[in-house]
């Protein structure tokens, strides 16, 4: 399955969170080329894959990626293998077809209490695509009728990130393993639209489970510039 699926963009950021995972772990910067193919079990588990390349060099790796859908509509998601094609997976499957953010604290705390929070300065911003890859996932996976034609449409500018360490013994970093991360992000197409700044937020529960190899992310993204218009529409109309 590939061409004629509706959700391509949805499966390629699938894919990508899949080499996620594998870098995170490996210590590895694989990036994705192409899909080759993928199957959706009925339990909405996605078996894909890819072709990955490494951005210093030609070599370029299949690799095999499983990534399942906690819940649909918001971002939810568990990715337990993305392994080179062959290592220690099944093949069998690619041939056939926690209460969310419970301790979170409001982003604009999270800006600027520097002890409980790490805040990513501009060379970290630039070389984390991942932040990016968090964004788009939780705009995709809440509106499910995007297209890869759409996604390429997509222009964000990283504007602050923070994170909140989820272990108390551990203070936040670059490196943490489970995290709650405040991302606030211009959406740089709908400023042009509306004629305004549009700023956006996104708040992305990450852990890594290094023993098990897993990986989970819930999150949310919203724009507060559309909801104080729509307060303001509804308060003109005697509703709020």
């Amino acid at each position: 399955m590939y061409g004629g699926y509706p959700n391509c963009a949805l499966v390629k950021l699938y894919a990508k969170l899949g080499l996620h995972r594998y870098n995170w772990l490996e210590g590895t910067n694989f990036q994705l080329d192409r899909l080759k193919r993928f199957n959706i079990s009925a339990a909405t588990a996605y078996y894909i894959t890819l072709v990955a390349r490494l951005p210093t060099s030609d070599l370029q790796q299949i690799f095999q990626v499983v990534v399942e859908e906690e819940h649909l509509g918001i971002l939810d998601l568990t990715c337990r293998h993305s392994r080179p094609q062959g290592k220690d997976l099944i093949d069998r499957e690619f041939k056939e077809g926690d209460a969310f953010l419970t301790s979170t604290s409001p982003a604009n705390i999270a800006f600027s209490d520097t002890k409980r929070f790490y805040v990513l300065n501009e060379s970290e911003l630039r070389c984390s695509d991942w932040i990016s890859l968090y964004v788009e996932l939780a705009i995709c996976t809440s509106h499910r009728r995007i297209r890869a034609r759409d996604l390429s449409k997509f222009e964000i500018e990283i504007v602050q990130v923070a994170k909140k360490s989820l272990d108390d013994k551990e203070p936040p970093s670059l490196k943490s393993k489970a995290v709650v991360i405040y991302i606030t992000y211009k959406d740089l197409v709908k400023s042009l639209r509306i004629g305004e700044p549009c700023l956006c937020k996104a708040i992305v529960r990450r852990v890594v489970n290094e023993t098990k190899g897993i990986l989970s992310i819930q999150g949310d993204c919203w724009n507060d510039l559309l909801r104080s218009i729509l307060r303001r529409d509804l308060e003109s109309l005697g509703v709020a």
